[in-house]
């Protein structure tokens, strides 16, 4: 009801019961009564606590704060009213005046607060997904920052909007808050940071508490709790499984904790849970550090008496540091987790150092050394882990590793361990055997066999044991145990070869025969190693009925080999040679090849049957077997054979083209070779026999069995002075109790004309043989004898009775048809031509030779000769010409009138017959002397690096007795070779030298002229004089102009020279010369241009050793050589030339062509030295050697080797060899190998 105003009433009188001075009293009374009694603060204060939101109270505050509108607290009041009834653009309303306003701290501080309490009860009523909670979602962080930041907030209030902000998810935002806590611009209490970490961990923020704990740890004064903040932090941050997090922070905020072991220990097993094994084993090693740092404090402490803990005592005695278990076990995995397998073997090697009865830290450190690929150290600790403890895995560790290290000290109680729990282990006991041989310990290991056996030893310990026995050599045991073996078991062929071996050791073949033939009644053909042990010791006892046997059963297996086949032969060629032969074809068949088939027909011809011969050799014909002859005609051991067939058949030609196929296939064989040899001899085929002496005998006469052979050649070839000197005469002394050769070498040194001496060897071998006359013998070396002995004595005791024994001889050497023998034959003939009957011997030789080609020359010739049959000596030479014996032929020829072919014939003569000493003069004086030649040298130096090539061709005409010319061709070419002065080396593409030599009676006079193409064209010109002044001395004087200069290799190539020489020569005596030089030289570039001027002189002395060829001389010299150069202009053209066209590249220049003065001693030994260009018709080496000083060069030497011969005959050619270093002029090494050749025509 609306109030009305006290004027609208009417005034009405109204009785008065109290007098209106009481009831003003009564009235002031109750108005202080109510004023007293009145709640008003407690009602307004009542109001400002209202929460609830309702009108009454909220119009209650309106009017109040009409009443008081300045009064902040009635402000806040209503607008938490409002907030209340969600009227929040209300509350924004009444809230803004007093946000506007200036007002204290406390009151702005409030005011900000329900300014942030209006947003949050705005947010936490609007609908969600609406815009507007979103728009208010959007606003959080930023209210919460503005929030926070209220000046006067409570420690309470910044909690709870941290909460608020976790409660929101916005943990970096909460983070962001706690970052700008501030009290009165002092640090917050550090235990607020400890509230925020459990509310973030409450939320699940394991990385915002952990921060929160770091923080906290930041601010606190207490070690021990920054300390326990620090570990909280990271297992805060392990707890949310943020291990990676937890070990950077811990890597950041480690600080002073480093030193702390415990700390070390937490974040080692952090980065392993982590999976960070390269963090862990950090950790570790700065946690053993520490806990080594731990102990040395220790040990100091106990060295000052101050440590009352207990020490450990090791192993050896000595007192070791005490460890942590604990820590040292970490580390040790944390190394093995990061593989760093170096540093968790050096912690468990110390820890087994001071922890030595510790078996665990050895298993642990044999693991690792294991891994580390150190099995040797490995197997210590095993074997170490085993013998304490004899666990099962130490034994098996033992013995996995000790076999591959051949550790047999560490193997052997392993195994013995192993035997101890399985007794008679084969295996076990096996190994230990083995164990003990290895170390070179066989007694050791039969004792130990012996032992573990027992009494009553298996049969496979037997068996054992007999094969340790014979590796061992015990051989008395290796037969016992195999003989109780044999005592326990049935027979085995096996076990009798063994047992029969161990007999062969000792030699006693016969008992190890007897083992097999008692078990050979067990033995069936799949025994066959047993049966080839059983023929060969048969063989080895002779045996041979017992091998024939064996061997017949052997040979028939299918694995039978050519040997086997082959001894069965040999066996059985003596008792049945037939038999033989036949088992012989059937190893040709079976293994093919020209051996057997050569063996079978060795056997055949044994046996006596040409038929099978025939068959044989004429089934190889057969197409089909082409293949197999040919591989039988590439073995001369066949060839041969065949041709000795082909003998036998008379077809000489067939058996010479198969000796000489035979020859080709196997130039080596001294069978072939002699057989040849034999052939060409009979048959009088000298020119074969020559031809094939040329070519083969320097190679054949290696062969001391072909010297027979190879003498009889000779002789043949009426060459017995080579017969004697290469094949007879050196080997007399060995061969002087053989009659047959001694009478051969009695008839060479006839037929060489040394009667005298073959006289007396035939003396001394009738003294030996004169009582054996009587003897004849019945084979073909007796039948032989036989004939010596009556050559011997119608020799040196002719009469009547060596008629008789010559009668008797003819009588029995006689074939199976009657004829005589060959050797038979020419005995008859020696004697007719010994007693002069002429027409006997050539009426002989009609009656048994007929037209034979076989027939004896020898005295075919002799016969006509003697007769004076010019006809029949002409027939004669002209048939046989070089096949006559040499006298014979140059007889032959003197008599028909061929003198040249006489000369010839002497001269061939003289090839091998170097006796006829007035022969030999005569034919070397006129006939070498005086003939033209034709020379050829070729030369090839190597002169301080520069290769020259010279090469000439010489034609010298005798043009009268005592005037020679000749005229010389030939080029030089040069090579730079690794000689770096010289950019070019020119040679000479031709120079032409004339030369005439006049010969005087007391001397000769040379002149040379001729051109040289080199450098440049010079012409040289020489003339000398060489005088005899009397028997003993000789002088030479010569001059020449343009010639070549020798000095040093510019001259060589660019130089010439005038030259004035003058040498004198004195004989001392027979054997000793002296001899003296002087020249004088003037030197030119070959352009002209002057070089200087040169002076030699020399003295030698040299005394001939020998002077009969082979000659031997041994000479001293000195000589000096001085050198005055000429000015020399380099800018002329001349010394341009010659720089640009020598040195163009090394930057000498024309003053390199001036020779160094020099002096020079030494002393030469020369052997034949003339024999480079004198003739000699036997093939003789020739050479010289020297040493030397030379002023410039130092020590020097220089040697030569050669050899000169004939080849023809009319010819002579040298082949030579030099080598010299410090010599005159050319002071760098220098090597020659030159070829001279001269014809004679």
């Amino acid at each position: 009801m609306l109030r009305r105003s006290s004027y609208a009433a009417a005034s009405v009188e109204r009785p008065r019961l109290v007098a209106p001075h009481v009831l003003l009293a009564i009235g002031l009374l109750v108005g202080v009564l109510f004023t007293v009694l009145f709640p008003y603060r407690a009602l307004v204060q009542y109001t400002l606590n209202a929460t609830r939101g309702d009108a009454l109270t909220l119009a209650y505050l309106r009017n109040l704060l009409r009443t008081d509108p300045l009064n902040p607290e009635l402000r806040l009041a209503l607008v938490r009213q409002s907030i209340a009834r969600r009227d929040y653009e209300q509350a924004r309303a009444d809230l803004a005046p007093l946000l506007a306003s200036p007002a204290d701290r406390e009151t702005l501080t409030e005011a900000r607060w329900v300014e942030w309490t209006l947003y949050e009860s705005e947010l936490l009523s609007a609908p969600p997904f609406s815009a507007r909670h979103a728009e208010l979602e959007a606003q959080l962080p930023q209210r919460l920052r503005n929030a926070v930041t209220v000046d006067g907030l409570t420690d309470d209030n910044r909690m709870s909007l941290v909460q608020r902000a976790l409660s929101r998810g916005q943990a970096l935002l909460a983070l962001e808050l706690i970052a700008t806590f501030r009290r009165n611009g002092d640090d917050i209490d550090p235990r607020l940071y400890g509230q925020a970490a459990a509310e973030m961990l409450g939320h699940g923020e394991y990385e915002g508490a952990a921060r929160m704990l770091l923080l906290q740890r930041s601010r606190e004064p207490d070690a021990a709790k920054r300390r326990a903040l620090f570990l909280q932090a990271l297992r805060t941050l392990q707890s949310g499984n943020r291990l990676d997090l937890a070990l950077d922070i811990a890597d950041r905020e480690l600080g002073e904790l480093e030193n702390d072991t415990e700390v070390m220990y937490f974040l080692v097993t952090l980065a392993r849970a982590a999976n960070r094994p390269d963090a862990a084993a950090r950790y570790a090693k700065r946690m053993l550090q520490l806990s080594l740092e731990r102990q040395l404090r220790r040990s100091q402490f106990a060295a000052a008496g101050l440590d009352v803990l207990p020490w450990r005592v090791a192993a050896g005695g000595g007192p070791e540091l005490p460890f942590d278990d604990r820590i040292y076990t970490l580390g040790y995995e944390a190394f093995l987790g990061n593989r760093q397998l170096e540093d968790a073997e050096r912690v468990a090697q110390s820890a087994v150092r001071q922890a030595p009865d510790d078996l665990r830290w050895r298993e642990r450190l044999a693991t690792v050394q294991e891994w580390m690929g150190k099995p040797q150290e490995a197997l210590d600790q095993w074997s170490q882990i085993a013998r304490r403890s004899g666990r099962e895995d130490a034994w098996d560790a033992v013995l996995r590793l000790a076999p591959g290290l051949l550790d047999d000290d560490a193997l052997l109680p392993a195994l013995e361990y192993r035997l101890r729990q399985r007794p008679h282990d084969l295996r076990f006991m096996g190994e230990i055997v083995a164990l003990h041989e290895r170390a070179g310990r066989p007694r050791e290991a039969i004792a130990f066999l012996q032992r573990a056996a027992g009494d009553t030893p298996s049969v496979a310990e037997l068996q054992m044991l007999a094969d340790l026995a014979e590796r061992a050599a015990d051989i008395e045991l290796a037969r016992r145990t195999l003989a109780r073996l044999d005592a326990l078991l049935p027979p085995d062929p096996a076990r009798a070869a063994r047992r029969a071996a161990l007999f062969i050791l000792d030699s006693r073949f016969d008992d190890a025969l007897q083992v097999m033939e008692t078990a050979k009644v067990a033995a069936g053909d799949d025994q066959r190693d047993f049966w080839r042990l059983y023929v060969a010791l048969a063989q080895l006892v002779q045996d041979d009925d017992r091998a024939r046997s064996a061997l017949e059963r052997v040979t028939r297996f299918d694995d039978s080999d050519a040997f086997e086949q082959g001894d069965l032969v040999d066996l059985l060629s003596d008792v049945s040679p037939l038999a033989a032969a036949r088992e012989a074809e059937r190893g040709w068949r079976r293994f093919g090849g020209s051996v057997w088939f050569l063996r079978t027909l060795e056997l055949y011809a044994a046996a006596g049957q040409p038929a099978e011969l025939a068959r044989l050799f004429g089934e190889l014909q057969q197409p089909a077997q082409a293949a197999q002859r040919a591989e039988a005609e590439r073995s001369a051991a066949f060839l041969q054979r065949r041709a000795q067939w082909h003998l036998d058949g008379g077809r000489r030609v067939e058996a010479f083209a198969d000796l000489s196929a035979a020859l080709k296939v196997e130039p080596e064989s001294a069978s072939v070779r002699t057989t040849l040899l034999w052939l060409l001899i009979d048959g009088n085929d000298t020119r074969m026999l020559r031809e094939l002496l040329a070519r083969h005998e320097q190679v054949w006469a290696r062969d001391e069995a072909l010297h027979d052979a190879l003498a009889a050649a000779w002789q043949a070839l009426s060459r017995p002075q080579v017969a004697l000197d290469r094949y007879l005469l050196p080997r007399i002394g060995a061969r002087r109790d053989d009659f047959l050769w001694m009478m051969n070498v009695a008839d060479a040194l006839e037929q060489n004309g040394d009667v005298d001496r073959a006289w007396r060897v035939r003396q001394m071998l009738w003294k030996k043989e004169r009582p054996r006359l009587a003897e004849l013998g019945a084979d073909d070396v007796g039948r032989l004898q036989r004939q010596a002995r009556v050559r011997l004595a119608r020799t040196l005791a002719p009469g009547d009775a060596a008629n008789a024994l010559l009668r008797e001889v003819m009588r029995l050497d006689r074939d199976p048809d009657g004829r005589w023998l060959p050797a038979a034959r020419e005995l008859a003939l020696s004697a007719f031509i010994d007693r002069g009957e002429f027409d006997a011997v050539r009426g002989f030789l009609w009656q048994q030779y007929g037209r034979s080609l076989n027939r004896p020359l020898w005295a075919d010739i002799t016969a006509a000769l003697a007769q004076g049959d010019v006809a029949a000596v002409g027939a004669l030479l002209d048939t046989w010409d070089e096949r006559l014996p040499r006298y014979d032929r140059v007889n032959s020829a003197r008599m028909v009138g061929d003198l040249r072919l006489a000369q010839s014939a002497a001269f061939d003569t003289l090839d091998a017959q170097r006796d006829d000493a007035p022969l030999h003069l005569q034919l070397s004086d006129a006939l070498l002397d005086f003939s033209h030649r034709f020379d050829l040298d070729i030369a090839q130096r190597t002169l301080g690096g520069v290769d020259e090539r010279q090469s000439s061709a010489t034609l010298d005409m005798a043009v009268a007795p005592d005037l020679r010319m000749s005229l010389e061709f030939g080029s030089i070419t040069r090579d730079r070779g690794d000689n770096a002065q010289f950019s070019a080396t020119p040679g000479e593409s031709g120079y032409l030298l004339a030369r005439l030599a006049w010969q005087h009676d007391d001397g000769v006079t040379r002149i040379l002229i001729g051109q040289r193409d080199g450098f440049e064209t010079i012409h040289p010109l020489a003339l000398e004089r060489e005088q005899r002044i009397d028997s003993r001395l000789s002088a030479t004087v010569g001059i020449g102009l343009h010639m070549p200069a020798t000095e040093n290799l510019g001259l060589r190539m660019a130089g010439m020279r005038d030259q004035i020489d003058l040498r004198a020569n004195y004989r001392v005596a027979r054997d000793d010369r002296i001899g003296l030089q002087f020249g004088s030289y003037r030197y030119q570039a070959q352009n002209g241009l002057d070089i200087g001027r040169g002076r030699l002189w020399q003295v030698e002395a040299a005394h001939a050793i020998r002077t009969e060829l082979p000659d031997l001389e041994v000479s001293a010299y000195v000589a000096g050589y001085q050198f005055s150069r000429a000015d020399i202009d380099l800018a002329d053209a001349r010394a341009v030339e010659v720089r640009q066209r020598l040195f163009a590249g090394s930057g000498l220049d024309a003053t390199a062509l001036r020779p160094q003065s020099f002096t020079l001693q030494g002393v030469r030994l020369t052997h034949n030295i003339r024999l480079l260009r004198d003739y000699t018709k036997a093939l003789r080496p020739f050479g010289s050697i020297g040493v030397s000083n030379n002023s410039v060069a130092g020590a020097g030497y220089d040697v030569s080797l050669g050899v000169a011969g004939s080849v023809l005959g009319t010819d002579h050619f040298s082949l030579s060899w030099r080598q010299d270093k410090g010599g005159g002029g050319i002071f760098a090494r220098t090597t020659e190998f030159a070829l001279h050749y001269r014809l004679f025509f």
